[in-house]
Order: C-alpha cells, then structure tokens, then sequence
C-alpha cells in the first residue's frame, strides 16, 4: 500500500466544560461538529467523523475509566492527510472559540494522529471500547509496536463478540503532555455484548502490561452519537 493510500485518523480526547452535564455537553458537541463543517473550507482532509460518548462503566467493565467524556475519531483520506488535518484545527479562530465553549482544552491539545491498521474486518457498530495506550519507559516505540500486534491468544476477544478491531498508531510528535502511542478500539453489538466480555476484556489488557505502562493508560466504554461520512480502518 502507498503512503497516499494508508488510512489514518485525528483522534482527540474530549473532556466537557466544566459548566455542562455530560447529557448537555452531547448535545453541544453535536453542534461544534456543525461548525466545524461549515468553517474548514478548502482540500477536505476528512473522511468521516465518529462521536463516541462515555457511559458509565461500572456494571459494564470494571477497571474502565469513567474520567473522560469521549473520544472524536476523525478518519483522515490517508496519512499524508495529517499536516491539513492539524492546520484545520490549529488555524481557524472562530472554530477555537466554540472548542473553549464546549471542551475542557483545545483540541489540538488532546489528538493523537495516528495510522491506522485493521485488525479485524467487520461492521461499525454503535458500542466502541477505546483504549489509549502508553509503552513502558524502557520499551521502544518498535518493540511496543510488536508488542501490541494481534496474537493466537487474542481471537478470545472474537469468541467474546468483537465485531471490529482496529489499532491506531501514533505517528509525529504529540502534544505536550499527551504522548500516547496506539488507541485501540473494540467494536461490540451492544453494552451488554461488553459486560459478558469483561473478563475477556480485562485479560487483554493485562496481556498488554508487560510492555504498557497501565497507570499511564487507560481505557473506556463508549456509544457512538454521530456519525457522518464513509467508514474507514
């Protein structure tokens, strides 16, 4: 595959502005991502767009974090799409001033671009479990890349009802203080798909932590409130 062809993704982590519930927050991050079609303007770097929403993971995934309030993932036409991408997002003013008015930080602040890979082929659903990962200090970026790739012991999570896998590894340098290297979704049918899952879940991810630094990564449930444009790895 050409690098114009690999696909790739801005994923951003969103945390609400202090003034709103999550349940109004929904709403208003409904309404940035209007403006931001209207605002972008010029080559589209975007594919599509999906808004997955936190629930709350208590009787879903023990171990989830319920600290965050959702995550964008923004498909991208392919990784040379990036530098456009952060330009979109760095360069237009009256977009940044309705980011303050809906999230905790800029968005810019809080992306991950990544490329992305599938590691299992299957239907988007509306159930998203999202894990941001961070390698071990004494892990280089290669060896957690290895690390993290699908394994024979893995397929329990396809026994366990995972529709789709995809691995998305970071790429560039991060922003200050965000320095994931992979964000992992899990693709389920339903909530009650993840709870019967969960012991499945947590072994995976356990799996993991030999080269993962767990107390610096974490993982969620979420539901997908909006989506617009193609499908893409």
């Amino acid at each position: 595959m050409s690098i114009v062809e690999h696909p790739a993704k801005a994923i951003y982590l969103a945390n609400r502005n202090a003034r709103m519930t999550r349940d109004q927050f929904r709403e208003r991050w409904l309404t940035h991502s209007r403006v931001g079609e209207v605002l972008t303007g010029g080559p589209q770097p975007i594919a599509g767009l999906r808004y997955c929403l936190t629930v709350d993971p208590t009787d879903i995934l023990p171990g989830a974090s319920n600290e965050h309030d959702g995550v964008g993932l923004l498909a991208l036409r392919s990784v040379v799409s990036i530098p456009t991408m952060h330009a979109v997002l760095t360069r237009n003013d009256v977009a940044f001033a309705d980011e303050l008015r809906t999230f905790e930080r800029a968005v810019e602040d809080v992306t991950v671009y990544a490329a992305s890979e599938l590691e299992l082929e299957g239907p988007e659903t509306d159930v998203v479990v999202i894990e941001y990962a961070r390698r071990r200090e004494a892990i280089d970026a290669v060896e957690h890349l290895r690390a993290i790739e699908r394994k024979p012991e893995d397929d329990a999570l396809l026994e366990a009802g995972v529709r789709r896998w995809v691995r998305n590894v970071a790429v560039g340098a991060p922003a200050r203080g965000f320095g994931y290297d992979a964000v992992t979704e899990l693709w389920f049918d339903s909530l009650d798909q993840v709870a019967d899952a969960a012991p499945v879940l947590q072994a995976f991810f356990d799996r993991r932590s030999a080269h993962t630094e767990r107390r610096a990564s974490f993982f969620m449930v979420t539901t997908v409130v909006n989506k617009l444009g193609r499908t893409r790895p």
